[in-house]
Formats: C-alpha cells, sequence, structure tokens
C-alpha cells in the first residue's frame, strides 16, 4: 500500500510557465503542494491536479507568514519583470527570512546565469544577486538554479509569431543563450529540490547555446513559414526607457538591454555533469519547440502556460 506523502511544498509563481510545471510534476508524484496563485489568474488545472490554493499578495509578510505554516520545501519561480523590487527582491527576501524562521528542510531560488557578472544596470539580475547572496548568509539549505533569463521570452516570442506572423529582433540576435525545455528545467528543479546532495549549491542549468537567428530558422523549419523580422538596434531601447522612466518602466528595459548584450551559456561540462548527476538527457530545443507547436505525435499539455 503507498503511503501518503506527507512533506509540503510551496510553490510561488505557481501559474507562471515554470511554476504551473513544477506543480504538475510534484503533484504526479503524489507529494503535497501549496501552490501560490492571483486571483485573476489561470489556476483551474493545478486546482485540477489536487493542488492546494493559496490566494495572497507576495508582497506582505504576513501573507507570507501564513502560506509557510507546515512546509518543508520552497520553490520560488515567481518574477515580475516592472515591478522588480517590490515583488521580485522584497517578497524573496521575506521568503527566506520567514522560511529560516519555520526551519523549512531547503529552499530552491530560480535565479539566472550572469547574474554574478552582468548585475550592474540590470535591475532583475542585480535583484536575483542580492538574493542569492541572502541565501549564501542567512544558514538556510538552498539551492540556486541559474537558467538563461531570456528563456522567460522564448513562448511570448512564439505565440507572437504564430499570431502575427512577425517578430521584432533587437539588439545582435546571434549572440548565443543556452535555452532549455521549460519542462526539462520545472524537471529539474524538483529533482535537485528532492535530493540532498544538491544542497548548498549553485547550479548553471541550460542546454546547447543557439542564437535567436538559429530559434527563428529552427521556427522556419518546424512550421514551414517564412516570418517577417524585424532587426531594432540595441540603442533604441535606451530612447525607450528614456521616454518610460517617468512611469517608472525602466527596470525592464535595463534589463533587456543587458540580456540582448552578451552571451549567456553553460559550458559542456556543466550540462554533462547535470546530466549525469540526475540520469536525464535534456531534449533538445527543437524537440520542445515541435511539442509546444503542436507538430509532435503528442501536443504539450503545457502549451498555453499563462
Amino acid at each position: 500500500m503507498v503511503q501518503p506523502a506527507t512533506e509540503l511544498y510551496l510553490v510561488t509563481g505557481a501559474t507562471g510557465q515554470i511554476g504551473r510545471r513544477v506543480v504538475h510534476q510534484l503533484r504526479q508524484q503524489g507529494q503535497r503542494v501549496r501552490a501560490w496563485v492571483r486571483l485573476g489568474s489561470n489556476y483551474q488545472d493545478l486546482a485540477a491536479v489536487g493542488a492546494e490554493l493559496y490566494f495572497g499578495d507576495i508582497s506582505q509578510r504576513e501573507d507570507i507568514w501564513t502560506a509557510m505554516s507546515g512546509v518543508n520545501y520552497v520553490i520560488s519561480t515567481h518574477n515580475h519583470p516592472k515591478h522588480i523590487l517590490q515583488i521580485h527582491l522584497k517578497s524573496n527576501l521575506h521568503l527566506i527570512e520567514i522560511a529560516h524562521k519555520f526551519g523549512v528542510e531547503c529552499f530552491t531560488y530560480i535565479s539566472g546565469l550572469g547574474v554574478d557578472q552582468y548585475a550592474r544596470n540590470a535591475p532583475l539580475l542585480e535583484a536575483k544577486l542580492v538574493i542569492e547572496n541572502e541565501l549564501l548568509n542567512r544558514g538556510l539549505n538552498y539551492i540556486i538554479l541559474r537558467p538563461p533569463l531570456l528563456n522567460h521570452y522564448l513562448l511570448l516570442w512564439l505565440r507572437q509569431l504564430q499570431k502575427t506572423g512577425s517578430l521584432i529582433l533587437t539588439g545582435d540576435g546571434h549572440l548565443r543563450h543556452a535555452w532549455i525545455s521549460l519542462d526539462d528545467l520545472a524537471n529539474i528543479t524538483v529533482q535537485v529540490t528532492q535530493n540532498p546532495a544538491f544542497r548548498r549549491q549553485i547550479l548553471p542549468v541550460g542546454g546547447s547555446p543557439l542564437s535567436r537567428w538559429d530559434l527563428i530558422h529552427l521556427y522556419q523549419k518546424l512550421t514551414q513559414s517564412q516570418p517577417m523580422i524585424i532587426p531594432v538596434p540595441l540603442h533604441i531601447l535606451d530612447g525607450i526607457r528614456w521616454g518610460l522612466q517617468w512611469l517608472q518602466q525602466e527596470e525592464d528595459l535595463g534589463t533587456l538591454k543587458t540580456l540582448f548584450s552578451h552571451e549567456f551559456i553553460c559550458s559542456e561540462r556543466d550540462i554533462k555533469q547535470l546530466e549525469n548527476h540526475l540520469h536525464i538527457q535534456l531534449e533538445s530545443l527543437e524537440q520542445f519547440l515541435q511539442r509546444y507547436l503542436g507538430l509532435d505525435t503528442e501536443d504539450s499539455k503545457y502549451s498555453n502556460p499563462k
């Protein structure tokens, strides 16, 4: 007879691209999951698989305190690029503080490649680096995963291509990023959280490096289409940022400029080491796109993650 799960996972950002997949994978294992969701978001599938829904304001300490009751593991995936200080930075600092007070077994945080190199003038990277340092200094068991941050925009770009047949390509589209299947990233997140051997480590997570032009060519190959690509010089972002500074929306543009100006890749050694330790083989981006675009024999169950 299978014993019921007794440990409880708190997943923040549970309706996001990574959080949703993490919740589904944990529930497939029969784990107890408290999914932090927003009112008005698409959370019906999380309820359908048996996750406990928690409605709260991630920026409020009292809501975090209530959510932490009985929790053994915290997996922080929430992100809000236009409210970096309040929603991303402060909420994660409060999560870490309260998780430490509750004595949670492990705190897993989704950071990003390059935060230790390119934080200057990139508020999201700077915030993630501050959160990493808090985890390192708090005395809490932690796991920090660093996937490529442009991964967050992958499905947004695909949806734009599907809907409009066009894509704005900002900056040098030939710079490479270590794109990774979102399903693989969720699987890695769950596995390392459950494996004590990965405690107190910072793990680069990514696949073989590809440029944004490579992605466009993959899309053309898979869909047999010729989307209209609109190149936009990187310096245009500076003008946009100056024009929007009074609206306090410049944070995301500063981060985007940084992400479009550098390569963010994992070494082959890092990739193989992760695959060997977790006994997995990372899905190629082409395979992931086939499933997402519905071109494979089995569509991805998360093809509309938002």
